[in-house]
């Protein structure tokens, strides 16, 4: 079984694939090229297997939403805020990328403690969108879905993680 601090370091690897896409065509240097293609490959395959393949072999539950709120803002603040410093240096000095992986380390590290793996770019790309709910049930936490439910529509879930949900299939009507 995995555990909870694995589920969310392989979201964190995920949030960073438009990054490490960006620095393997912004980066000069053979062996940096190749190393941020191959963990932007790793990293959008096993988003890919997160959000199809886990979601299909995981037995869903239902909820219905009481709250609903856009959580996209919180993805365009992260953009601006932990993609965009990477991209000025095309021929990083050693230095430099060691500086890259602490920063990374770090940024791993609270991404992986706190609530922070709603925050995911990667999603978006992969044509979700995350919105905070509010379930019935009073659960609180981040849902990531394909359209736009509305209050009161019942979901078919899978859980990612604690803080996490990802819809699956169509929603149930409203009775």
């Amino acid at each position: 079984m995995m555990t909870e601090a694995a589920r969310r370091a392989r979201l964190f690897l995920g949030s960073y694939v438009l990054l490490f896409v960006l620095l393997a065509i912004r980066f000069q240097t053979a062996w940096l090229e190749i190393a941020c293609g191959v963990i932007a490959a790793v990293g959008f395959a096993d988003m890919l297997w997160i959000v199809f393949g886990v979601t299909r072999r995981t037995a869903a539950e239902p909820i219905r939403l009481a709250q609903i709120r856009d959580a996209g803002s919180e993805v365009v603040g992260y953009l601006a805020t932990y993609l965009l410093p990477f991209l000025t240096v095309a021929e990083p000095t050693a230095r430099d990328v060691v500086a890259y992986a602490i920063f990374l380390l770090v940024t791993g590290l609270v991404y992986v403690r706190s609530e922070m793996t709603q925050v995911n770019p990667t999603l978006y790309l992969l044509g979700r969108r995350v919105i905070a709910i509010r379930t019935d049930g009073g659960w609180n936490g981040h849902l990531v879905v394909r359209g736009s439910p509305q209050i009161d529509d019942v979901v078919q879930v899978v859980s990612l993680n604690a803080d996490v949900r990802v819809a699956v299939g169509s929603k149930a009507p409203t009775p």
